[in-house]
This record gives C-alpha cells, sequence and structure tokens, in this order.
C-alpha cells in the first residue's frame, strides 16, 4: 500500500462516519471534514493533508479551544499505538488540540486499522457533545 492509497482510504472513512461537510482548499492538496447535526455544522473534525511538507492526517479533537493540551495527550497515545515519534519525521510547528498522524505511518495495514480506530473514538467523543 502506498501513501495515495492510504488517503484515499481515509478520505473514504472519514466521509462514511456521519453527515460531514467536506471543503478543500484552492491552493493545496487539503481537505476537511466538519461534521454535520440538525442544529448545523460543527468545528472541523480533520484534515487529510497531501502537502508535501505535511502528508499527514490532522485530528482536531479540541477544535476552537486553541489553549486546548488534549492534542498533545491524545498524539502520545497515537504515537505509541502506531510506533512513530512525529518529531522525527516532521518539522512544521504543531499546536496543543491537533493530532498529526503521518501518512507513511499509515501504509501497514495494521496501523491503519489501528488509527481508524483512534479516529471512530475520537469522532464519538465530539459528536456526543452536540
Amino acid at each position: 500500500m502506498n501513501e495515495l492509497i492510504v488517503f484515499s482510504d481515509l478520505y473514504k472513512f472519514l466521509g462514511s462516519l456521519g453527515p460531514m461537510r467536506i471543503s478543500m482548499t484552492g491552493k493545496t492538496l487539503s481537505i476537511g471534514f466538519t461534521p454535520m447535526k440538525f442544529a448545523g455544522k460543527m468545528a472541523k473534525f480533520a484534515t487529510l493533508n497531501g502537502e508535501k511538507n505535511y502528508r499527514c492526517l490532522i485530528l482536531h479533537v479540541d477544535a476552537g479551544n486553541p489553549n486546548s493540551t488534549r492534542g498533545i495527550e491524545i498524539q502520545k497515545q497515537a504515537q505509541a499505538l502506531l510506533g512513530f515519534e512525529i518529531e522525527s519525521l516532521r518539522k512544521f510547528k504543531r499546536k496543543g488540540h491537533e493530532v498529526y498522524i503521518p501518512l507513511e505511518v499509515l501504509v501497514d495495514a495494521s496501523n491503519l486499522k489501528d488509527a481508524k480506530e483512534l479516529i471512530k473514538n475520537e469522532y464519538i467523543k465530539v459528536a456526543s457533545k452536540f
């Protein structure tokens, strides 16, 4: 499996979690997933970023709260579960309320399955708030 297949698989998976507004930026390969509820849309839940320097899934675990460190906690869990260190794979500035999972880590089918379970659990937490 290569990163393009992982990107496509995650695109389908994220879209299947529930009603979702999917948006794409005009200049980069970055696709945002915002859950929709009867009362309206919620904060963005995930971004698939295929840009050269990113190439990762970004989970916005505490969107709208830039001072949150919940993403750091979930990042550590994801790294332990999937066997990677984000600091050694990516050099961009990260936010405390986001989780970054490089696509190359998910080329392994077992890691992709585990990541989907993590994503689903986080989605359930976000969706249950509304």
